[in-house]
């Protein structure tokens, strides 16, 4: 019963887009402060540094994007 659920869900693209997107964000908002660092050169960044919170931002719209696909996924299968 698990497997077929989970084949069903790989085999919608919706679904698939919606995980991609998500972990795209997650991966934005880890790396955020590496790349930030990285760009700015220097060892230690602000919290309340443009480019840190603009990469924190664009994770987390990334990931509720993700988020409202997979809602609105369940919800037309009903």
């Amino acid at each position: 019963m698990l497997l077929e659920s989970f084949g069903s869900v790989l085999s919608n693209p919706l679904y698939v887009v919606a995980i991609i997107l998500a972990s795209l964000g997650l991966a934005c908002a880890l790396i955020a402060k590496k790349v930030t660092k990285l760009v700015r050169k220097t060892d230690e960044v602000k919290s309340d540094d443009k480019l840190l919170l603009i990469l924190k931002l664009a994770g987390l719209a990334l990931i509720l994007f993700g988020f409202i696909l997979l809602v609105i996924g369940g919800v037309a299968k009903m």
